[in-house]
């Protein structure tokens, strides 16, 4: 009599195909943490594919001793949600450092304040590191990191979030920053954007959270000397007045402090004819909305989630016919982003079958806007 068979018996290219049905890798990982012979399936199904790991606490130390050996070396990009037992972690950072030698990304979620052996891990993976996120899910972080870290030549982008910055240098020695996010849980953070970024030659895009945007001091520095193609500032209190940056793109202002009004318009309006995408929370008038399709002729998409403007059929005439003057097109319309909820959007769709061009707005509805931060 035959004896029974199951999955264990399945030769490696029958594996490979069901390791395909599991969907994302965490799903691979818990298939394969279930018996050695399907890690064995495991590695020869990512062989050549994986990339990008999740590396969940419930998943046994043992099994990444076995997994990381055969595949560390294809692996780029590591998840990781910090918790208990250090012992863990620092034999698994040595593990990732000692095989995983092209990893470009780390990303590390804390709810713990010991990182201690953070710094050893990224000081042996510094020679391919270009991009790093760290995420405290703590209310404070006593901890201080970022001036234990070494200057790291390739890093191109950094996000941290509820992570003291208590010296500008410890973001300012990354001198090849390409996109910088700071951030935190309140408006705990004070952050002069002029200092910091000065020696920031590479910067294009900044995203700050829930921070303090301040002058600490009387200097010459200007923003304008940061060719900042990208800018997002959300849930920020804003208590400087933004120079003109001579390349801005994208400027993102959503969830702002209410006593910034001024201060926000005074960013949009001081900046050059470069810019192409504005997303702005506060309401504005006819005028308003004039001057800033005038202004900027470059401007292909406008999100505003509170649409208030009084419209009617001159005012859809107006926008139209300055929107043929910017060089709009069928092919390159101009995007106009607003709640679905809006009742003035109703009006807006109405006026539009009434004139010449219509197509030169293409509209977006959405239900809430959606954070860019930490994405």
């Amino acid at each position: 009599m035959e004896s029974k068979r199951n999955i264990t018996d399945l030769p490696l290219e029958i594996l490979d195909l069901l390791f395909g049905y599991c969907g994302d890798s965490t799903n691979k990982v818990y298939l394969a943490v279930t018996h050695p012979y399907l890690v064995q399936g495991f590695v020869y199904h990512c062989r050549n594919s994986i990339e990008y790991l999740y590396f969940n606490a419930e998943i046994s130390l043992s099994f990444w001793r076995t997994i990381l050996p055969v595949c560390g070396s294809y692996i780029k990009g590591i998840v990781r949600c910090i918790a208990n037992n250090i012992d863990d972690h620092a034999e698994l950072s040595d593990l990732i450092s000692l095989h995983c030698t092209k990893l470009e990304k780390i990303k590390l979620f804390f709810v713990m304040d010991d990182i201690s052996w953070v710094k050893s891990l990224i000081c042996q993976v510094q020679s391919t590191l270009r991009d790093i996120e760290l995420k405290v899910l703590l209310n404070k972080m006593n901890s201080k990191m970022l001036h234990e870290f070494p200057e790291l030549p390739l890093l191109e982008r950094l996000c941290i979030f509820n992570i003291p910055v208590d010296n500008y240098y410890h973001i300012r020695k990354f001198e090849n920053l390409v996109e910088l996010q700071i951030g935190c849980s309140d408006i705990g953070i004070d952050i002069d954007i002029l200092v910091l970024c000065a020696p920031l030659k590479k910067l294009r895009i900044m995203h700050l959270r829930d921070v303090r945007i301040i002058a600490t001091e009387q200097n010459e520095v200007h923003l304008s000397v940061i060719p900042l193609e990208e800018l997002l500032l959300s849930g920020c209190e804003i208590l400087i007045e933004f120079p003109a940056c001579f390349k801005l793109k994208t400027i993102d202002l959503m969830d702002n402090v209410e006593k910034n009004v001024g201060a926000l318009e005074q960013l949009i309006f001081s900046q050059e004819r470069s810019l192409e995408s504005l997303s702005f929370e506060r309401f504005l008038n006819n005028e308003i909305f004039i001057d800033i399709i005038q202004s900027f002729p470059k401007l292909r998409y406008l999100y505003l989630p509170v649409l208030n403007v009084k419209i009617d059929l001159e005012f859809v005439r107006q926008i139209v016919d300055i929107l043929r003057g910017n060089g709009v097109t069928p092919k390159n319309p101009f995007v106009l982003k607003v709640n679905q909820y809006n009742r003035k959007y109703k009006h807006l769709l109405r006026w539009l079958k009434f004139i010449s061009h219509p197509e030169l707005i293409k509209r977006i509805v959405c239900s809430t806007p959606i954070s860019r931060f930490l994405s």
